[in-house]
């Protein structure tokens, strides 16, 4: 929540996000969890390496994909580095301060949307150029990063980032379809090519 009540007492937003951290520290699984998020930021590093080598010959749509999906990659590592810090810090910082950072962190998930957007926009539209992919996920992605853009440009200053769940979980979607149709095409590829190996 970027704008609401202030951490000037014991029952104050910070104390209360320091508390959860400290409830975070107690529960064994928060490891697991943090193992998930960084194979997570790995895992679309590579989708968005592997995305745009596959349609590097629409040229400046690619380029500005591949910036698109380094800034996404960027916002997300700096996301993460704030969460870390206030986990970490808990005992020694302030109240204040932890709701300053859990608002930058807030921020960052609304400013994501912009190198997102982009990146969904033109991969797609590079996608569609070079015939990459099919009309559906193309035009599907085009949609998707657009409406990601335009959702952010035309909300102003948000008072929270509630609003902005659905266009990221959306873009999200649009990755793991087109992971998977990947993942699929690379099977039947490599399965004929193996048959011939043998034959």
């Amino acid at each position: 929540m970027l704008i609401g009540e202030g951490s000037n007492d014991a029952g104050s937003t910070g104390q209360r996000i320091l508390d959860e951290q400290q409830r975070y520290a107690e529960n064994p699984w928060t490891n697991v969890a943090f193992a998930v998020v960084i194979l997570a930021q790995m895992a679309l590093m590579i989708f968005v390496g592997y995305l745009c080598s596959r349609i590097r010959d629409a040229g400046w749509l690619a380029t500005t994909a591949l910036v698109g999906g380094i800034a996404a990659l960027i916002a997300n590592v700096l996301s993460v580095s704030v969460v870390i810090a206030v986990f970490v810090l808990r005992d020694d910082i302030s109240p204040e301060l932890a709701r300053a950072l859990q608002d930058v962190d807030g921020a960052g998930h609304l400013v994501q949307l912009l190198p997102l957007g982009v990146f969904a926009l033109f991969a797609s539209a590079s996608a569609l150029v070079t015939r990459t992919l099919g009309r559906t996920l193309s035009w599907a992605g085009i949609a998707v990063g657009a409406t990601s853009i335009i959702v952010l440009a035309a909300s102003g200053l948000p008072a929270n980032d509630e609003f902005f769940l659905w266009p990221f979980l959306l873009v999200l979607l649009w990755i793991a379809v087109l992971s998977v149709r990947f993942g699929f095409a690379r099977s039947r590829t490599a399965m004929p090519a193996a048959m011939a190996a043998t034959s």
